[in-house]
């Protein structure tokens, strides 16, 4: 807003370079979460704002409470606000900032209702659950169905509108010469709701430990930020052999770069240990605002190659829960209980139990670790096992953001050369 009123005052090209105000928007998003940051999260502490099952520390002294969590409600804002000062308003930029509050509204109804669980519990108004370690918050059902219906309404706007999106799917390695269908809109609209809700609540499966979701929802905004600035860009498009759609696409860079800068900052207090979690608010809202920028240049199909880690949490919840349902069916729920497809899921959490020595067997197998093992690719040695839970986090947390640079690298090299 900043960035057109300025234009329309002092008509200088540099108002309209999409690389000085993408710049000056990463600057803006970082300062105002290094800014605000440090009040919520003591705030929040004072507060008792989180879903563990843990009294709010009274004491003086280095803080040993449980971690707040709605750390998104600084981070989204942030992003908001950063974009709107230097970022233009148009059909793409709208959708992707609406369905990105849009989803952090409804994370951060779901975090509130977790807090007000836990100090319902702490009150002894109602009972917890045996095998909860956190408060529950909204329904599963009720999430979902706002998350469906908001993305759907979005999605409808751009398709119906004249030219408002490219109903093309892109398969990954196969050039567009030889294959590139058109999907119907009874196709292409369901298909594209679903990347949406599926890759936002992705990231929320994946913000399980510290900063384990940051550093990839990072590398899936570069990529995308990449391909925005490619497709909308006539020469480069030309000259890459990149389908060009729509110069407007390029304001998408400028919103992708707000992304990265509040990822950034958030590290800092996200890092391990975690001073703060960014919750289903910033989890959601996030989340949400990557896999709209996929769906908007036309890479969807490449949400689950550089987003892998994401991909992997959702589909090992999914299997873990799948599996444990046909066991209980056939052989029984104590059967069920100590044998499960993977120790725990999502997959980082299984991960960790890999990584911990433990003296003897094990009280739960783990079909799939069993396979892995057979396989000659899943043992790990007992001295590349650790003891302290600080350090097996340290070594999945940094595995997974290897694996996050990894598979950007991989999506790049498909996508602007394998065509």
């Amino acid at each position: 807003m900043i960035a057109e009123l300025l234009y329309s005052f002092l008509p200088y090209q540099i108002f309209k370079s999409v690389t000085f105000r993408a710049g000056l928007t990463y600057l803006t998003a970082f300062l105002l979460v290094n800014h605000l940051m440090p009040k919520v999260i003591r705030t929040f502490r004072k507060k008792g704002f989180t879903s563990d099952f843990a009294p709010v520390q009274e004491a003086q002294g280095p803080y040993q409470g449980a971690t707040p969590i709605m750390g998104g409600l600084v981070l989204v804002p942030s992003l908001a606000v950063a974009f709107l000062l230097w970022g233009w308003i148009n059909r793409y930029t709208a959708v992707a900032l609406v369905l990105t509050l849009a989803f952090a509204a409804i994370g951060g109804a779901d975090d509130w209702a977790k807090v007000a669980h836990k100090r319902r519990v702490l009150k002894g108004e109602v009972e917890k659950k045996s095998f909860a370690d956190k408060a529950d918050g909204l329904s599963g059902s009720l999430r979902l169905g706002l998350e469906f219906l908001v993305t759907t309404v979005a999605i409808l706007f751009l398709v119906l509108e004249n030219g408002g999106l490219d109903t093309h799917l892109h398969l990954p390695g196969v050039p567009m010469k030889n294959f590139l269908p058109e999907l119907s809109l009874w196709v292409f609209v369901p298909f594209v709701v679903l990347v949406i809700v599926g890759g936002a609540n992705a990231v929320n499966l994946t913000d399980g430990l510290d900063s384990l979701a940051t550093v990839p929802i990072i590398t899936s905004a570069v990529f995308v930020a990449a391909a925005a600035y490619i497709s909308g860009d006539l020469f480069w498009s030309d000259r890459l052999k990149i389908h060009f759609f729509n110069s407007d696409l390029k304001e998408l860079v400028v919103f992708a770069i707000a992304l990265i800068a509040v990822s950034f900052a958030f590290l800092k207090f996200n890092s391990p240990p975690a001073s703060i979690y960014m919750g289903d608010v910033g989890s959601l809202g996030l989340g949400a605002g990557i896999s709209t920028l996929f769906v908007l240049v036309g890479a969807e199909l490449f949400l689950p190659i550089v987003g892998g880690t994401f991909l992997l949490a959702a589909i090992s919840v999914i299997i873990q829960r799948v599996y444990f349902k046909l066991a209980v069916q056939q052989k029984g729920r104590e059967w069920a209980q100590k044998n499960r497809f993977f120790f725990r899921a999502p997959y980082h959490h299984h991960s960790q139990v890999v990584l911990t020595y433990q003296a003897g067997e094990r009280e739960i197998r783990s079909i799939w670790h069993d396979w892995a093992v057979k396989l000659g690719w899943g043992h790990i040695p007992d001295e590349d096992k650790y003891l302290n839970r600080e350090q097996v986090n340290n070594k999945v947390i940094w595995n997974n953001h290897l694996r996050a640079v990894f598979l950007l690298v991989i999506a790049l090299i498909v996508f602007f050369k394998v065509r």
